[in-house]
């Protein structure tokens, strides 16, 4: 009669957890590097290729918005967020004119230096009376642009020349119907149906003792000079080309009046410092009101003057002489979005997107063309950030894959695991603790029970037949 063999049950043992961890670790950054390389291929690898062979000028040139529009679905979009989808919902549309750059400028000897600001209103700031909630608006006095019965009054920002010949509504009544431009007189207000024009309220220009306006942007700044010097010349629809320091204008009579328009100024005492000068024109001291005018009247007379500064149009040339493109399409770059997420293309929008409606400046910018082709331009294309970024985007992944798959390869050529199912570094155990290791191994394998040894209490007699 014999005994049935009885096993003792095998305990796993405890993983070394430096091994374990550097095993995670190292598949975990090879995961992650493998799906940035596949990222970046489509966001910054076939971008940057792109622009390498995309064959746009270097030396920025300027461009002025001539239209913006904004369309739910379109083909194609100045600014998107997200170059990996389709722009839908937020899609502006820019159009620009392209010029060559202008004069680069400085006005010496002046005095009664000063500045005149009038930008264009924000819509948010604009007081808005909700007439759906009670009595809001039962003493509603203005002119006022209202949607669904929220209305914005326009009074305190601007002067607008209306004839309100439309329908009467009762704003405190019938106030879902307010929808449009509304002329009102406590709560009757009727409608304008016919196009209108306003004018921004702004500070009075100074007309007394000035004989030098810069126009730059929003700002019109003001001077008495005695001369103006160009450090470089304008050559038509060609790159323009550095000089030597040349005086284009001096004053030679009291009855001139001088006006150009800058893309930036710096004042240096009694020097002042412009950029990118042109439409430079002379007026008539007598023809400007005395002793001050408003916005309007100023832009109205710019088409009054009497001769250009520079016959030649070498310097100061009228705009008309040296555009490039008369409209082309502005991508913010040559894919026409980006990958920030942060509302970029609404701050590209607010500072590239601003046409001149409603009597104020647009926007101005330096922007890259390509010759030949005058459907797009961009606003950006700088090959040394390119250049930057594509090589820390390669380098980067790269190098965490490469040091991650070697490791791999290491721990899997020195590492081995155990009868114990125990993992240990073959490299890395001394001679003591190879002979614990065995102990080990020697102590967790089966122990059979013989069968000469007398029965236990537990245990049950084998009947052999």
């Amino acid at each position: 009669m014999g005994r049935r063999n009885k096993c003792k049950p095998r305990l796993i043992p405890q993983q070394d957890k430096r091994i374990c961890g550097s095993i995670c670790f190292c598949q975990l950054m090879v995961v992650i590097s493998c799906v940035s390389l596949i990222y970046l291929t489509v966001a910054i690898y076939i971008p940057a290729y792109r622009t390498f062979n995309s064959g746009f000028e270097l030396t920025p040139v300027m461009c002025q918005t001539i239209n913006t529009s904004m369309m739910n679905n379109c083909s194609w979009a100045s600014c998107g967020e997200w170059c990996l989808t389709k722009t839908s919902g937020f899609c502006p549309q820019i159009h620009v004119t392209t010029r060559q750059n202008g004069t680069t400028l400085q006005l010496q000897m002046c005095t009664n230096i000063s500045s005149v600001s009038c930008p264009e209103v924000n819509p948010e700031t604009l007081k808005v009376y909700n007439c759906n909630n009670g009595s809001e608006c039962s003493t509603l006095t203005g002119f006022f642009n209202c949607s669904k019965g929220h209305c914005s009054n326009m009074s305190p920002a601007y002067l607008c020349h209306y004839k309100a010949d439309g329908v009467i509504i009762d704003s405190d009544k019938d106030n879902i119907k307010l929808n449009g431009f509304f002329e009102c007189k406590d709560s009757r207000c009727t409608k304008v149906k016919r196009a209108f024009s306003c004018d921004r309220f702004c500070d009075h220009i100074n007309t007394t003792g000035i004989n030098v306006y810069i126009n730059i942007y929003e700002t019109l700044h003001l001077a008495n000079c005695k001369e103006a010097v160009a450090t470089t010349a304008t050559n038509g629809k060609e790159d323009g080309y550095p000089i030597e320091s040349t005086t284009v204008w001096k004053q030679t009579s009291e009855d001139d009046v001088v006006m150009i328009s800058c893309y930036s100024m710096v004042a240096e005492g009694e020097t002042l410092n412009l950029t990118d000068c042109i439409n430079g024109t002379i007026f008539k001291y007598a023809d400007i009101p005395k002793p001050e005018i408003n916005f309007t009247t100023f832009w109205a007379l710019s088409e009054k003057y009497k001769g250009y500064i520079d016959t030649t149009q070498k310097f100061l040339p009228m705009q008309s002489n040296i555009t490039i493109y008369n409209s082309s399409y502005l991508h913010i770059n040559l894919d026409g979005c980006v990958n920030t997420l942060r509302g970029e293309c609404k701050d590209f929008l607010h500072t590239h997107g601003r046409d001149g409606r409603n009597q104020t400046a647009s926007s101005r910018f330096p922007c890259f063309y390509k010759k030949n082709d005058s459907s797009l331009v961009l606003a950006r294309h700088d090959l040394n950030k390119t250049w930057h970024d594509l090589i820390i985007a390669l380098s980067v992944p790269s190098v965490v894959f490469i040091i991650s798959f070697i490791s791999l390869c290491t721990i899997m050529q020195t590492v081995k695991v155990g009868d114990d199912t125990k993992m240990r570094c073959k490299y890395c155990m001394g001679k003591n603790d190879c002979e614990q290791s065995e102990v080990m191994i020697a102590n967790s394998k089966y122990e059979m029970s013989s069968p000469d040894e007398p029965l236990r209490k537990d245990e049950t007699p084998l009947i052999r037949t």
